[in-house]
């Protein structure tokens, strides 16, 4: 049997706007994902930094010049492997391809569900610390209902964008553009 370590967000000023999202239930979904985007750009290290980079960058290429999931996969870890840039934000990229297939536009619904993912795996490492009577979720099916709808807002906060990235240029340009609308959303 294998284990995992999770590695949750520091407890520090940066990330307390988010845990009172998860404490209170008052706090809508879109200030939730607004107070995520803006802790994980706020940290020493911003995670655009890694979304920026060449390799996923090339994750987004290999999406649009494959035609299945199974080909844009093995082309990808391939990518990862002769590159040796694998991260946790190379593996929420690997694990988006997959969704990407189900839709006519692959690259486009490969951005939402890599968003998504990253949104719904910063949530999973700290909410659920925050499930009981005093907290927004009195359950694990509560919790397990906020993660997938902060998903889905994320997943719509991403279609609302309205650029095809071309090369490195346009995908940094795509990746600020997506936090800071991220950051900013109002429904």
């Amino acid at each position: 049997m294998g284990t995992s370590i999770s590695h949750p967000s520091p407890n520090n000023n940066n990330w307390r706007p988010v845990k009172i999202g998860y404490r209170n239930e008052k706090i809508p979904l879109q200030r939730v994902i607004k107070e995520i985007w803006r802790a994980s750009e706020n940290q020493d290290k911003p995670i655009s930094k890694e979304i920026n980079s060449e390799i996923i960058f090339k994750c987004h290429q290999l999406i649009s010049q494959s035609t299945n999931a199974r080909d844009a996969l093995k082309s990808f870890r391939q990518e990862l492997i002769l590159s040796k840039q694998n991260s946790i934000v190379a593996e929420f990229a690997k694990r988006a391809i997959p969704a990407a297939y189900l839709s006519k536009n692959a690259t486009k619904q490969w951005r939402s569900a890599f968003f998504s993912e990253l949104t719904g795996y910063i949530v999973s490492r700290d909410a659920s610390g925050y499930v009981g009577k005093e907290y927004r979720n009195k359950s694990v099916t509560e919790l397990n209902s906020f993660k997938n709808e902060i998903r889905v807002e994320t997943s719509r906060i991403i279609d609302s964008i309205k650029v095809e990235p071309k090369n490195i240029n346009d995908w940094k340009s795509f990746v600020d553009t997506a936090i800071n609308s991220s950051k900013s959303y109002r429904k």
